[in-house]
């Protein structure tokens, strides 16, 4: 069996690939939210935290005879639907632990299966030190900011970073052109939007290609006019090399 591919190898680019309108797909917009017919087959699983029993959420659970994948709730569960019956292996990935393989049998009984995380603890100390950074330089900042970490943004329900940073972010957008706007000091403004430190030259229109389930954090700054997004893969990277972010002006 080939080894399913983690999160971050799916999208190696995704700054170049969100220019791209063909970047969400139908079937990457159901990835979030699986619904399963009442005598389906299905995987339900809790997963945790191996050493403090605690629920894990914000964790991707996907399977590769399957095109869902599943974000595990604020109480740590998943549910994998539209596969067949019998045993599959189920990968479940989260930033700071140990990628999980497990085989599974799924069954229409819906009995939840528990499934516990090794915590990395060389990653997570350095995404703290990361984590940290990033606190320090909004605090940095002389305007409003809110931050909003993967386990609020994997548990919103929402599938684009637009979406989120719409309805969650207190951010009021209106039609401008062909995208969206937002007020600002009294006049109405494009939003600045960078993705991993880099500007997004389609600025919102581009936040909308963008799905919640890659992201781990996501900054609105100044009422919604300046939006930062950071995925796992960055985050991954920036916690190796206990990177500091950019400085953010005035």
């Amino acid at each position: 069996m080939t080894k399913p591919r983690p999160i971050h190898s799916l999208v190696p680019s995704l700054a170049v690939l969100c220019a791209f309108a063909g970047f969400a797909s139908p079937a990457d917009a159901q990835q979030q939210q699986p619904v399963c017919k009442d005598d389906e087959a299905r995987i339900v699983g809790v997963i945790v935290d191996a050493d403090t029993e605690t629920p894990l959420a914000g964790a991707h659970a996907s399977i590769e005879a399957s095109d869902w994948g599943s974000l595990t709730t604020d109480s740590g569960r998943f549910l994998l639907c539209g596969i067949a019956a019998g045993i599959h292996v189920v990968t479940v990935e989260r930033l700071g632990y140990e990628t999980l393989e497990s085989p599974i049998e799924a069954n229409s009984s819906g009995e939840p299966v528990a499934l516990r995380m090794r915590p990395d603890p060389v990653l997570l100390e350095g995404l703290e030190i990361v984590s940290d950074r990033f606190e320090r330089r909004r605090r940095a900042v002389a305007t409003s900011v809110r931050a909003f970490d993967q386990e609020t943004i994997a548990s919103s329900g929402y599938w684009s970073a637009a979406d989120f940073v719409d309805m969650r972010a207190g951010v009021i957008t209106t039609p401008c052109g062909l995208s969206r706007c937002v007020y600002y000091r009294g006049r109405r403004v494009s939003p600045t939007v960078y993705l991993d430190e880099f500007p997004l030259i389609g600025g919102w229109s581009q936040l909308e290609t963008i799905p919640t389930s890659q992201l781990y954090m996501v900054e609105v700054y100044r009422r919604g006019a300046h939006i930062r997004a950071y995925t796992h893969h960055f985050m991954k990277r920036a916690a190796t090399v206990r990177l500091a972010p950019m400085m953010i002006w005035d």
